[in-house]
């Protein structure tokens, strides 16, 4: 039997209390990429092996990468 995933994001935003255009700021998307993540148009299968990744590894999805800036004088 195979597997569906459905995106839990628009449940996740409301409980949050924040529009689509406010959770895409945060994020710094264009609000079009929340309305397809919602309607499950792009990006699921990316989430979906980034938790299998999390999984195997152990680790959180923040753990995967780290921010360094570029052009600041130390």
């Amino acid at each position: 039997m195979g597997e569906i995933f459905v995106s839990r994001v628009a449940q996740l935003r409301k409980q949050k209390d924040l529009t689509q255009r406010q959770l895409a700021d945060l994020v710094g998307v264009d609000p079009s990429t929340i309305r397809n993540w919602e309607r499950d148009r792009g990006g699921t299968e990316t989430f979906v092996k980034l938790a299998r990744l999390c999984e195997v590894l152990g680790c959180q999805p923040t753990e995967l990468f780290e921010i360094q800036k570029i052009g600041e004088d130390d």
